[in-house]
């Protein structure tokens, strides 16, 4: 019952920091996690594995609630998101191919420096401001496959790299942050079904696929309360503020990068 308390504050932390940014639910759950699986029937060596299955299927349901706090709000561009879905889709699936291709560590090292480059950026306050002229169609096609693909060569979700290249370009930060969780939002729901179709050996407690049942339930409800809750700071915070803590989270994923190279 400690563990389920534990992991249900988490998940509402993690599901605040997802409707406020758009990302971290992953860095709250995947080493919260670890850590609780040994202690509910999933054998250690396997503790790794299953934290990142129920991480994707825990960001689902976080996703999920944060989109529709931001469609209630009038945060989120829906053209935008249906100009590049399709070919962040795209890239995601091209780089699922390119990842077994290429070096992975090389590929952590050169985008933890662009994560930093971006982060510092935006800590300085240097991006094209609000009133900036807005990239075109192609421009955005371009970008959402090219988002994708990165996304899926580094295991991130393509918000560490939409939402700096929505803000960059001219969007509110609220609604970038917004934009790109719904643009996030097939891809997460796919990676989840891939994963609840995966099954594990060795693991007694209840498990859906690789996904674990009962960390599932106990961070995706304090996510679905959390995500609205940051979605309405996002709403009510100014944009500079909303950067930085974007910048800071950044930072964050960029040395985790490094550590794992």
């Amino acid at each position: 019952m400690i563990t389920f308390i534990a992991l249900f504050i988490a998940g509402i932390a993690g599901g605040v920091l997802l409707g406020l940014i758009g990302v971290g639910m992953a860095l709250v759950a995947v080493p919260v996690l670890t850590f609780a699986l040994p202690h509910l029937g999933v054998p250690e060596p396997l503790a790794p594995v299953v934290a990142l299955a129920t991480s994707m299927g825990i960001v689902t349901i976080g996703s999920v609630s944060s989109v529709l706090a931001h469609h209630r709000l009038g945060n989120i561009d829906w053209s935008l998101f249906a100009r590049i879905v399709p070919f962040s889709l795209a890239g995601v699936l091209a780089g699922s191919v390119l990842v077994t291709r290429l070096p992975p560590g090389a590929l952590r090292l050169i985008f933890a420096a662009f994560l930093v480059f971006v982060a510092v950026r935006m800590l300085r306050g240097r991006g094209t401001p609000a009133a900036a002229q807005r990239s075109g169609p192609g421009q955005d096609r371009a970008a959402g496959a090219a988002i994708g693909v990165a996304g899926a060569l580094i295991g991130a979700g393509g918000g560490v790299f939409m939402v700096p290249y929505l803000a960059g370009r001219g969007w509110k930060m609220v609604c970038a942050v917004a934009t790109s969780a719904a643009i996030g939002l097939p891809v997460t729901v796919i990676g989840a079904i891939f994963h609840a179709l995966r099954p594990l050996d060795g693991i007694t407690a209840p498990m859906l696929g690789s996904i674990h049942v009962e960390a599932l339930l106990g961070l995706g409800i304090g996510a679905v309360l959390g995500a609205p809750v940051g979605a309405k700071l996002a709403s009510r915070l100014p944009g500079e503020a909303l950067k930085r803590g974007f910048a800071f989270v950044l930072l964050i994923l960029a040395a985790g990068l490094i550590l794992e190279g």
